[in-house]
């Protein structure tokens, strides 16, 4: 949990207030027993010799912003982003049995990363991909990388990383194979044949989804936990339109659809495929 500074106080139906805000715009829930970490992560802007003197005044603020400056700042504040390189391995072994299994007879082919946060996810697909012998010079394949937070794409598409943020993640040879080291900074770049196979792109999962092309694989793990159970059946109608039959759908593996219906055949307590109906 993250500590709370002192300073301003967020009231009870103030937070009701810029949680069903962010809901209106984006489908996230956040639940109250979550207040803590919105007072916490808006207190950076609120308090003496800051941008608000309260979170009255942010919230007001808020309403009369016409630029949408002040909400992509409450978006990229309040959507948490925690990643690293190939976590949760299983869901990666998977994807290289499927291109290695089905991936020859594709006359494309289109993974997406959903809610991909600072890229790691997107990137392991990536080196997934060309491990495989799957690149951009031998096949039509290419990966969607998609956030809701502009802060966390801006991150993701330099492709570059702190040595203290992937030591201990990757063994030395991915490293070595996919990644160049500056050593007077410390920072890992992502290089250019796996970079090249990743597009990145803002998109809200409430929105219509704008492809042409349907994906063979879709990764949309701990995604869901933000959304309720009408907004969850809304997202995975829609994920199965645009999934290639059969295609394969991944969520984050303490996840759980009990109680949400979908049309999915579960493969595993995180693997679904999209069978013909």
């Amino acid at each position: 949990m993250e500590p709370i500074s002192q300073g301003p106080v967020l009231s009870d139906g103030l937070f009701q207030q810029i949680t069903d805000f962010l809901f209106q715009e984006t489908g996230i829930t956040i639940n109250q027993n979550k207040k803590y970490l919105v007072e916490y992560r808006l207190q950076k802007y609120v308090g003496p010799g800051k941008e608000f003197s309260s979170f009255n005044e942010l919230f007001k603020a808020l309403k009369e912003d016409r630029g949408g400056a002040l909400k992509t700042l409450l978006i990229n504040s309040l959507t948490t982003n925690y990643t690293f390189f190939f976590r949760e391995p299983v869901h990666f072994r998977f994807l290289a049995y499927y291109l290695k299994t089905y991936g020859k007879t594709q006359n494309y082919i289109r993974l997406w990363s959903a809610g991909c946060s600072s890229g790691e996810e997107a990137y392991s697909m990536a080196i997934t991909c060309v491990e495989q012998g799957f690149t951009s010079q031998t096949r039509d394949i290419r990966i969607l990388a998609s956030d809701i937070s502009q802060k966390v794409l801006r991150v993701a598409e330099s492709g570059v990383y702190h040595y203290s943020a992937i030591r201990g993640e990757l063994d030395d040879a991915y490293l070595r194979r996919y990644f160049s080291f500056n050593p007077r900074v410390k920072d890992f770049t992502i290089k250019e044949p796996v970079k090249s196979l990743v597009t990145f792109r803002t998109l809200n999962l409430m929105e219509p989804f704008p492809f042409t092309k349907q994906f063979d694989v879709i990764f949309l793990r701990n995604v869901l936990i933000y959304f309720n159970t009408s907004e969850k059946e809304q997202i995975l109608a829609k994920i199965w339109d645009v999934l290639k039959t059969p295609g394969y759908l991944i969520l984050g593996l303490s996840e759980s659809l009990v109680g949400v219906k979908h049309p999915f055949t579960t493969l595993s307590n995180s693997i679904y495929r999209k069978d013909g109906r």
